[in-house]
């Protein structure tokens, strides 16, 4: 057991007026997410992660702009609880760099130190940090005891010590690991929808460029913030690699995750939902039975939850994949039943028609070859650009009256 630090003690009792106030009247909004895992999700057949006075730095992308920010720490799929002795945050600028007196540490209730229960989230005071929209930011986390954080898997740096507000850490080297930060919540000073895109690799951004925020919910949160008549909307990333409607992948089942992956997130008006190829690839593989009306049902649940928080969801078309490691006909059969009933079964608050965005116009049954990397199954940055540019921000739009 990690003892409980003093620190924990000002957690439960210190006075609100050691954290930042948020300003008058904030509208609180998800502009980055990320869906945890377990300790050893991301990884199968490995080890956890385990840090040990070590500064862990992510860098991100927040998609929405904001007056100030707040942090939501992740250990809900943890098994043990966790000790973060400092957060830094800061804005990064074009040239990879911190920028100039933009480092800020992070409270919680007032203290520098945060404890997380196993299985609870744990949200930040308020950073008096304003960020533009598609800004770039730093969050250095300082592990000095021994962590084993259960978190989405990022492209870290990991150094030795406490580097927190370092531009450059010393000995730092890279890891694919577990990042403690799930959420990074703005106060925006306009109000627009909150859409969660909800899904697989496809929606992770599966055979993107590393780094250059190419999946296809980022470059149309790009296409939002470029047009001034989306200002406020956001656009945040709850794709798992090898997630499933109906049974676990490296992740739990979508059914499992929605509440919190998903409903809870901060300020949520829309879901889109693009998930089930890797249930139909997966159709005949031993406790992974899968068959169209199945995954028909697991939408219906999808919506009807939804519904009931009152949050739209949209549906998108399950994308080709002729040639795909797990192609069968059996499964193709299923995709195009599932893909009429997505267009035509009325269940959905909209329809996007990913498919026909990405499908090759001489074999519709597989993905255009210049929009995919050659795996068949996931496209490249063209191709998540073709999704990106095939939705209509109309279905987002309030209804009018």
């Amino acid at each position: 057991m990690i003892p409980r630090p003093i620190a924990a003690l000002a957690l439960l009792g210190a006075p609100l007026l050691l954290a930042a106030s948020p300003p008058p009247q904030a509208d609180w909004a998800a502009g980055w997410f990320s869906a945890p895992f377990a300790p050893i999700a991301g990884q199968p057949g490995g080890t956890p992660a385990i840090f040990a006075n070590q500064t862990v730095r992510q860098v991100l992308r927040v998609d929405a702009a904001g007056s100030a920010i707040r942090l939501k720490l992740t250990n809900e799929l943890g098994i043990s609880p966790i000790r973060i002795a400092g957060i830094h945050i800061a804005l990064v600028g074009a040239d990879g760099h911190i920028a100039a007196g933009s480092d800020h540490a992070v409270t919680f209730a007032g203290a520098a130190e945060a404890w997380i229960p196993t299985g609870a989230p744990l949200v930040s005071d308020t950073v008096d940090l304003p960020i533009a929209a598609l800004q770039h930011i730093a969050i250095s986390v300082y592990y000095k005891d021994s962590a084993m954080p259960a978190a989405h898997h990022a492209d870290l740096i990991v150094a030795p010590g406490e580097q927190m507000a370092a531009d450059a850490m010393a000995g730092a080297r890279p890891l694919r690991g577990p990042a403690v930060v799930s959420q990074v919540e703005v106060a925006r000073a306009a109000h627009g929808p909150v859409i969660v895109a909800f899904g697989d690799s496809i929606t992770e951004g599966a055979a993107s460029t590393p780094g250059k925020d190419m999946s296809w919910p980022q470059q149309f949160a790009a296409r939002l913030a470029a047009d001034p008549r989306y200002r406020g909307w956001s656009v945040v990333n709850a794709g798992m690699s090898g997630n499933r409607l109906l049974h676990e992948g490296f992740g739990l089942p979508a059914l499992a995750r929605l509440d919190r992956d998903a409903l809870a997130v901060s300020g949520v008006t829309h879901i889109v939902l693009l998930e089930g190829i890797n249930d139909i690839g997966w159709w005949n593989k031993p406790d992974s039975d899968a068959t169209a009306e199945r995954v028909i049902a697991a939408y219906r649940q999808i919506v009807m939850r939804a519904h009931a928080r009152g949050i739209k969801v949209i549906g998108g078309t399950i994308l080709p994949y002729k040639g795909a490691v797990y192609f069968t006909p059996e499964g193709e059969a299923m995709r195009q039943a599932v893909n009429a009933f997505i267009r035509t079964g009325g269940l959905f608050d909209g329809v996007i028609d990913f498919e026909k965005a990405a499908a090759d116009p001489t074999d519709p049954a597989r993905i255009d070859p210049r929009l995919e990397p050659g795996d068949h199954l996931h496209p490249n940055d063209a191709g998540y650009a073709a999704l990106a540019g095939t939705i209509s921000p109309s279905l987002f739009e309030p209804a009018r009256h």
